[in-house]
């Protein structure tokens, strides 16, 4: 239950898969907002690992830049980022891609450490 009310205060919506249809490892977050992330991380950096590391996500957010390994993604500010490394199969739609265009994106998160707080990350990101 305290899971579910720190879902809805940071603003992300928890899909958990049960039972044959949608197993565990398939189980995808929903994060509206990357720094709620952020926000989480700087509060109690183990809460934001258990929640989000390596977890399967699609992420909603827009544009801050393109370059030539990741499309930048913000929240509704600065204060959190999303480095998406895109697939090159998703070449033509990141061609299209502007700052401030609304993007949704999904893959795998990870969490690094970096000396200014947190390095939020998506390896295998594809652009939906």
């Amino acid at each position: 239950m305290r899971l579910v009310k720190l879902a809805e205060k940071t603003g992300i919506l928890l899909v958990v898969g049960t039972g044959f249809f949608a197993p565990k490892a398939l189980a995808e977050i929903t994060v509206y907002n990357v720094n709620a992330i952020h926000e989480l991380y700087s509060e109690n950096e183990l809460a934001a690992k258990k929640i989000y590391h390596n977890k399967n996500a699609l992420v909603f957010g827009r544009v801050d830049k393109v370059d030539k390994e990741y499309v930048i993604i913000e929240g509704d500010s600065e204060f959190g980022r999303l480095f998406c490394r895109y697939s090159s199969q998703d070449l033509e739609k990141i061609l299209t891609l502007r700052e401030d265009s609304r993007v949704k994106v999904r893959g795998t998160l990870e969490i690094d450490w970096a000396p200014w707080g947190m390095f939020l990350n998506m390896n295998d990101c594809r652009l939906i």
